[in-house]
């Protein structure tokens, strides 16, 4: 399938009367290749834009290039330094005056805020984006859009999410993009997903999660795969497989989650999902459990354990405490799963007060944006 967003680009870019404006364009189809997967063809296209970029009179230029080089390094590995040089796309789309691309830096900065967990970064920065995009700036608003959807979402909102995310599909559809589409599924299908998988593990309410709900995110994940596979997208490509095996494991499929873990977790670890493997590997010892295989479980729970790092988020060492929890009981080890389901709590009620903060850190930042309904705010 031809992307309707690189088709545009690739007409714009034709039609284009000068050198400056056609290496913008050229810059903003890099973004594009990046965020699809095509890390190589982005890479050689930045390469060529700063071969020319002296010869090019366009102080914008710069901003692009670095907006490019930070999506690079996220889509490519999910690399530490992508939010230092989105940022510094941001200080330089400032410094031009260009605010499309204040706006759309200012939306990606967000979403590094949002993987980052800097809440006040995201409230501060979806804020500036929709405030200085146009009302067709499409790609500022949709990124935006998804940034706010997914952050009520996670922050237990659904009902404020909702509008978010029919926004991001909106704005994303006017402009042909099918990354960003992709991106709308993969994140709603993730949240959703963590979700259950947390309600599991931890029962807060007593009950297993809804077997419907779980049916319906394993839906989800697997029509955002196919739809990847249908468009062309690669990138990011391992984070669908583990949410699957998680959220086989908790319907009870453990034969299928752990050929997944089996197949897709190595790679998923090297590719970007490092800071996750505590919870991984802890999820991935419950299913030998589950199947019998105590001993290798074991082994498992202890890599679990060794994991943890000063990058693992509450929610994170919740769930992770909590299956080590879990593990622990059913290999016999009482007081290890004691003080694993202590901890477990300890971070469940951290989680609940950042998601309490997120929410009402973008209802205050959403309300001084000019021209919001007031329904997304409240």
């Amino acid at each position: 399938m031809i992307s309707r967003a690189l088709q545009r680009l690739d007409a714009a870019i034709a039609a284009a009367g000068e050198a400056a404006s056609a290496a913008c364009l050229r810059a903003e189809r890099a973004g594009l290749l990046a965020r699809m997967g095509d890390i190589d063809g982005a890479k050689a296209v930045l390469g060529e834009l700063r071969a020319q970029q002296a010869r090019v009179a366009q102080p914008s230029l710069a901003a692009w290039l670095s907006l490019v080089d930070g999506l690079i390094e996220h889509f490519d590995s999910v690399g530490a330094q992508a939010r230092e040089r989105i940022a510094r796309a941001h200080a330089l789309a400032t410094a031009a005056r260009d605010r499309p691309l204040l706006a759309l830096s200012a939306a990606w900065l967000a979403s590094m805020d949002y993987a980052n967990g800097d809440l006040p970064g995201v409230a501060r920065h979806v804020a500036e984006a929709l405030q200085e995009a146009a009302h067709d700036h499409h790609a500022a608003r949709s990124r935006a859009s998804v940034v706010v959807a997914q952050s009520y979402h996670w922050g237990g909102r659904l009902d404020l999410a909702q509008p978010w995310y029919q926004r991001a599909r909106e704005h994303a559809s006017a402009d042909g993009d099918e990354a960003t589409l992709s991106s709308l599924m993969a994140n709603r299908a993730w949240v959703i997903g963590e979700q259950l998988r947390l309600a599991s593990i931890l029962g807060e309410d007593g009950h297993a999660p809804d077997s419907n709900a779980l049916r319906q995110a394993l839906i989800g994940a697997e029509s955002t795969a196919n739809y990847d596979q249908h468009v062309g997208k690669s990138s990011l490509r391992w984070w669908l497989p583990m949410l699957r095996a998680q959220l086989l494991l908790a319907k009870g499929r453990d034969a299928e989650a752990l050929a997944m873990f089996d197949v897709h977790m190595p790679v998923a670890l090297e590719e970007g999902l490092a800071y996750m493997s505590p919870v991984l590997y802890a999820d991935l010892a419950w299913c030998r459990v589950r199947l019998g295989h105590k001993e290798a479980a074991l082994v498992d729970a202890r890599v679990a354990e060794a994991g943890f790092s000063a990058e693992c988020e509450p929610e994170d060492r919740a769930g992770a405490h909590g299956r080590l929890a879990q593990v622990f009981e059913a290999l016999g080890l009482a007081q290890e799963a004691h003080s694993h389901a202590a901890q477990a709590a300890t971070h469940l009620q951290a989680l609940r007060a950042q998601q309490l903060q997120l929410v009402g850190l973008l209802d205050a930042a959403l309300a001084q944006v000019p021209g919001l309904p007031v329904r997304a705010v409240r």
